[in-house]
């Protein structure tokens, strides 16, 4: 069995914690949480997090969060992330 799922989710808990000032454990059980709420599979979770890693409002944590759920609800204009 490959590592591979594990490994894509730990890089998913990482961007969260960087980038939304997450712990690692409340990381994990948002990405959790908020897959079984939007009914969303772990790789749009994580595409979303990869586009918003791309362009980050670094200072912004807040901010970051709203962006990243935004995405996943694809309430986001297209484009609005790679601006």
């Amino acid at each position: 069995m490959s590592d591979a799922p594990h490994t894509h989710i730990e890089d998913d808990v990482q961007i969260l914690v960087r980038l939304c000032g997450y712990s690692p454990d409340h990381a994990r059980a948002e990405l959790t949480a908020f897959s079984y709420r939007e009914r969303a599979g772990l790789i749009p979770v994580g595409d979303a997090l990869a586009t918003l890693a791309r362009t980050p409002d670094e200072g912004n944590a807040v901010g970051n969060r709203r962006r990243w759920r935004d995405a996943l609800r694809g309430s986001a204009a297209a484009g609005e992330l790679a601006a």
